[in-house]
């Protein structure tokens, strides 16, 4: 992989205003609903019961091994039910809902002196306060440990925004920019990586007060490509990749002990009246979020993340979760006529995994499943790249995706009902 040619696409931005405001923080909402368990035979025992009042950061979940990270109220309130809630993200969720919200937190006390702690001290931090990386919603505690596992030499810290919304990685960074690096040290000590920088793909203006503050030596620009697949000038040395949210997390739960309660997400799109970055608690609604910053005309599309990556949504109450950091109303979607692939070859051109996009297709169309494990389907990352740059207009990220999935081990069943 690390010989190959640099792919990928350039994306024309759209993150302002957003990027240019102060990170707004979300009145509060009425009802919270917290992500307690996923999947349908999951049982759920809430450490709290009902009609309890609970508090931010008391245990709602209690893990049930020591590599569990247990869930912890976001906010403060009454614990009024548990409810099943099909998201288009993570499947069926069991979420506790939270009324007479009040976003409170204990008085912030003096910061802990965190140079003396240990990488394992730090990994059980982590795991404590509930933080889940922005990335890709993975606890931080277990990626930390894989990256010691992995022996990676250099840590990021990822706030490159390189989809065209989002801007909420550029604006934590830019009001918190040493705590941020404070999290990203951690980080690397707990994972063993003798180096560490924050990257960003900004413009020489926004990128040199970020270098006055923390150094050029901890600032790494990354190239304007979509997606971005080089964090750091390592070569072939494995780099471990952390969220920028992530970091700030992890140095504020290790000095003050602050569970992981909520997120920046950039909120845009024609749609949206006043578009911003607003900090809101795991859990609240998609319709809280749209209503504190108003819509300026009456959305076709809710798009939960951006353009090239985000899903479509149908209905607007649903919990933001970790690992949303964009929300999207728009009026109309630029799409291309559907028609067939005519082998042009350009997904393969701007595939940054060096994958064949359209012959992965023509396999799986054509059932020759047992051909596919040669392709390497698996190693799709879904930046939508491929799908942006199809003049057929089809939806090839979401077919390699489905031949990843399928891992060559599609069964089919060619009984006639008769025969059931």
């Amino acid at each position: 992989m690390s010989n190959l040619p640099r792919r990928g696409i350039f994306l024309p931005p759209a993150k302002e205003p957003a990027a240019s405001r102060a990170i707004e923080t979300l009145k509060t909402p009425g009802r919270i609903y917290l992500p307690i368990s996923a999947g349908h035979d999951t049982a759920v025992h809430p450490a709290a019961g009902l009609y309890d009042t609970v508090r931010c950061g008391d245990v709602l979940i209690e893990p049930e091994n020591s590599d569990d990270t247990p869930v912890l109220a976001t906010v403060s309130g009454v614990l009024a039910e548990t409810m099943p809630v099909n998201h288009p993200q993570l499947g069926e969720l069991t979420c506790a809902v939270i009324d007479q919200v009040a976003m409170d937190l204990p008085p912030q006390a003096e910061p802990r002196d965190i140079r003396s702690l240990a990488p394992d001290e730090i990994v059980e931090i982590a795991r404590l306060a509930g933080i889940i990386d922005e990335i890709d919603g993975m606890p931080l505690h277990r990626r930390l440990r894989a990256f010691r596992t992995a022996s990676i030499q250099l840590a990021a810290a990822d706030a490159t925004d390189s989809e065209p919304y989002t801007s909420s990685g550029w604006v934590v960074l830019n009001e918190n920019a040493e705590q941020v690096l404070e999290g990203l040290s951690l980080a690397a000590r707990a994972a063993g990586a003798p180096a560490y920088h924050v990257a960003v793909q900004l413009p020489a203006a926004r990128r040199r007060p970020i270098i006055q503050r923390l150094g050029e030596e901890h600032v790494y620009q990354v190239g304007r490509r979509y997606p971005v697949d080089r964090f750091g000038k390592s070569g072939d040395q494995p780099v471990g990749r952390i969220g920028v949210q992530a970091c700030l997390a992890l140095y504020q739960a290790a000095a003050y002990g602050i569970p992981h309660r909520d997120c920046v997400i950039t909120v845009a799109g024609d749609a949206v009246a006043n578009p911003q970055n607003v900090r809101v608690p795991f859990g609240t609604l998609v319709e809280d979020i749209l209503a504190f910053c108003g819509l300026a005309k009456n959305p076709a599309y809710v798009l939960l993340g951006d353009v090239m990556t985000g899903v479509t949504v149908s209905d607007t109450k649903l919990p933001i979760i970790p690992g949303n950091t964009c929300l999207l109303a728009m009026t109309s979607r630029k799409t291309v006529p559907f028609h067939p692939c005519i082998g042009c070859g350009r997904c393969a051109q701007v595939c940054h995994a060096g994958l064949l996009p359209y012959e992965i297709i023509r396999r799986l169309e054509n059932m020759h499943y047992e051909r596919l494990t040669s392709l390497h389907p698996e190693e799709c990352d879904g930046c939508g790249a491929c799908s942006a740059v199809c003049p057929a207009g089809r939806e090839v990220a979401q077919r390699v995706l489905e031949a990843g999935e399928a891992h060559s081990t599609i069964l089919l069943d060619w009984r006639d009902e008769d025969d059931v």
